[in-house]
């Protein structure tokens, strides 16, 4: 769920990928070892901050620049970039702490398993290869039903309508990429257009007559 955060992105620098969970506010000063306390960060990122909070972080990179020889940050980014830490980790920390999006990662991930780094970034490469097939976040589209066990997410889990009949369609990959945006832009979900398009067709179909060869 945290890793995910921040399109997959690093808190800190923005533009590398997150590897790694951080707590903006540090154990040892006290922070919680709770989510809400968790951002996304890169390897370099979560090294070079070490036990210092992202506002600490921030203030000894503006003295560093200001002070270059007095060693108050090492490794310390550009302005423009360390600027904008204090805002992405507000945003991120939002974004974590939404409700519908940690009631989706727990529908969908809440009882993945991992006993090692590689098992965990094959469950992070498997969950953002599924969001990336969304042209929207799934957690923002409305439920069919309300159930603590199973996702009922309009654009998401459709399937999950009690009326619902498993097909098949065979399209190209930019034709999928196309039909889902199409989709999403009419805020329906995926299924429901698909029926419409095949009532549509069928009514539009000339009944076949008997051969009058009498």
């Amino acid at each position: 769920m945290v890793l995910t955060a921040q399109r997959g992105l690093c808190t800190y620098c923005g533009r590398s990928a997150a590897t790694t969970i951080d707590h903006e506010e540090p154990i040892a000063d006290r922070g919680a070892d709770i989510w809400w306390n968790f951002v996304p960060a890169c390897e370099d990122c979560n090294r070079w901050k070490r036990g210092r909070s992202a506002r600490r972080w921030v203030a000894d990179m503006d003295l560093h620049h200001r002070y270059p020889k007095a060693g108050f940050a090492t490794r310390a980014m550009r302005p423009a970039v360390y600027a904008g830490i204090t805002r992405r980790v507000e945003r991120v920390q939002r974004e974590i702490a939404d409700m519908d999006r940690r009631e989706w990662f727990r529908l969908h991930y809440g009882g993945e398993r991992h006993r090692n780094k590689p098992e965990l970034y094959e469950v992070l490469a498997r969950c953002k290869a599924e969001l990336r097939g969304y042209p929207h976040y799934p957690w923002r589209t409305p439920k069919l039903g309300t159930s603590r066990n199973v996702c009922t997410r309009w654009m998401c889990c459709g399937y999950q309508h009690p009326k619902a009949e498993y097909m098949v369609a065979f399209l190209e990959h930019e034709e999928r990429d196309a039909f889902r945006r199409a989709v999403f832009n009419e805020r329906a979900h995926e299924g429901d257009v698909l029926g419409r398009l095949i009532r549509e067709y069928l009514l539009g179909k000339e009944p076949e007559g008997d051969d009058d060869t009498a």
